[in-house]
């Protein structure tokens, strides 16, 4: 038995990127920006095709009050179902987000162990740079269940990292593991199957898929011009 939730349509996601109303009610806010300009539409497009968002900081446009890049960006992974990857570049060094909240499930800590093993086998140097915000943090079942994602709390681990190739394949790793999160069940003490995450491939605009996962040609993201 899966329990219904609350998320947007990829249709509403890109109306409101435009400024135009969701046909769905809720979907967003006059108080959260979504509306994106120019440059913001091309990293918008871009993470589109490789499933993770990459900003200079933290995207935040002072007159938006907010960041309408990031903002989107997690709508479009709550519509699909998967986590929510952001890469924020500084000139000390970059910071990987990832956000579970987007899975909108009852318990994740099978997921987040699922990174936290990724991490330790394969980025052992990287480990005393990773901040686990969601660690005895409770879920608010009712929010992630009936509230847009714009109104619930992200549940994130960050990882700092100063080498940028380390970043890009971190990145791409970690993808490349939540695609495996629909295999993942989550069980009540009576076995009741609680919430499954599906996350759903097919509809990434357009990706190409090399075998696992990751976007494998075509528009290349120049980490350096971003």
């Amino acid at each position: 038995m899966k329990q219904q939730v609350f998320r947007p349509t990829l249709d509403d996601v890109e109306r409101i990127s435009f400024g135009k109303g969701a046909r769905r009610r809720g979907t967003g806010s006059r108080y959260v920006p979504h509306r994106l300009n120019r440059d913001e539409r091309q990293l918008y497009d871009q993470a589109k095709r490789n499933n993770y968002l990459i900003v200079k900081g933290t995207a935040y446009r002072r007159e938006r009050k907010g960041s309408p890049l990031c903002n989107t960006f997690r709508q479009r992974c709550d519509a699909l179902e998967q986590i929510c990857i952001i890469v924020e570049k500084y000139s000390f060094g970059d910071r990987i987000k990832i956000d579970f909240s987007t899975l909108r499930l009852r318990d994740d800590r099978v997921h987040v162990s699922r990174i936290w093993d990724l991490l330790v086998a394969s980025y052992p140097d990287l480990m005393e740079n990773v901040k686990d915000c969601s660690k005895g943090s409770s879920i608010d079942l009712e929010a992630v269940q009936s509230s847009s994602i714009w109104d619930i709390k992200e549940r994130l681990i960050t990882i700092d990292c100063d080498d940028r190739k380390t970043t890009k394949s971190l990145a791409e790793d970690v993808l490349k593991e939540s695609m495996g999160f629909h295999h993942i069940k989550v069980m009540d003490k009576k076995n009741i199957e609680l919430e499954v995450c599906n996350v759903n491939t097919s509809a990434t605009n357009g990706v190409t898929d090399n075998g696992n996962g990751i976007n494998d040609g075509g528009d290349e993201i120049d980490w350096n011009d971003i």
